[in-house]
């Protein structure tokens, strides 16, 4: 048995075809019918069964491509580490976010970072939440910043650190009938038309029955913070969103929401007990001391 084996195996079970995973592994067909049957020799039992024209596990196979799938994971996140721990000067850190975090909060963290570490480059990307826990659980990302804690418990062997919380508030063309009130209820919002701010993997969908305990119009989506706030200077809806730099208060009204406060948290997470780069290190240090709560 080897780590090939075990490879052949799991594209097998996705492909459901010997011939299919023969051509993705890069091998001839009868070069893995041989390694699969080597592998069935030494467990002593059928890893496949036909179905028709398809193949597909038996029990026995099953078994033993779930424990297959975990050493796999686990032989990648060691490789991976070995190849960070060879090169511990290369002032890289790999880092994710969900894309509403990554348009305003990340430039944020990055740009006051880089002020004194100008030899550090970044490579970072936008994902969901589920994805970024995952990268990060399979050491493929060194980072990751999400604001979804439905997700956090789930994976345990990530640490989760809240960063920041930011209040949601209401703004409004400067020309609109509310946009000289200093604060506002809800309540008081029922027949307005709401521009979304929607994560583009649907991971922060705002709930306005959930603020409002009604139903309220829906006129436009939209993910860019600095997006939402042209389109409601224009005139095209209001909108509830995190407080954050980017609102140009000199194009709408940024007013406080009355009732209990509803906050936006931010995370930022990485895998625990696993190799970390000096260079990651320092950044985590830098967020912690500068920003987190």
């Amino acid at each position: 048995m080897n780590l090939q084996h075990l490879e052949y195996l799991k594209k097998i079970e996705e492909t459901g075809n010997f011939t299919k995973a023969a051509e993705e592994c890069s091998v001839t067909q009868p070069a893995l019918s041989k390694a699969i049957s080597k592998l069935e020799e030494e467990l002593n039992a059928p890893l496949f069964k036909r179905n028709g024209r398809s193949i597909e596990l038996t029990d026995f196979g099953k078994v033993f491509l779930k424990h297959s799938n975990i050493a796999l994971i686990e032989l990648n996140k060691g490789i991976n580490e070995v190849r960070k721990m060879l090169l511990p000067n290369k002032s890289i850190i790999s880092i994710a976010s969900t894309h509403c975090i990554g348009s305003y909060f990340i430039p944020y963290l990055i740009g006051d970072f880089l002020n004194n570490n100008k030899d550090i480059r970044f490579e970072f990307s936008h994902e969901s939440t589920n994805k970024i826990l995952d990268d990060l659980k399979y050491g493929k990302i060194s980072l990751g910043f999400y604001d979804d804690s439905s997700y956090v418990n789930k994976y345990r062997e990530i640490h989760s650190e809240i960063i920041s919380k930011e209040e949601y508030v209401l703004i409004v063309p400067k020309n609109h009938r509310l946009a000289k009130e200093t604060e506002v209820s809800l309540k008081n919002l029922k027949n307005e038309s709401f521009i979304v701010q929607n994560d583009s993997n649907k991971d922060s969908l705002i709930s306005y029955s959930e603020f409002m305990k009604h139903t309220t119009e829906i006129s436009l989506e939209h993910n860019e913070v600095s997006m939402i706030g042209g389109l409601v200077a224009t005139g095209a809806g209001i909108a509830i969103i995190p407080k954050v730099p980017l609102i140009n208060t000199n194009a709408v009204s940024v007013i406080k929401i009355k009732e209990e406060p509803i906050y936006k948290t931010i995370y930022i997470g990485w895998l625990k007990d696993s190799y970390m780069s000096p260079t990651t290190k320092k950044f985590i240090e830098h967020i912690i001391k500068n920003h987190s709560m």
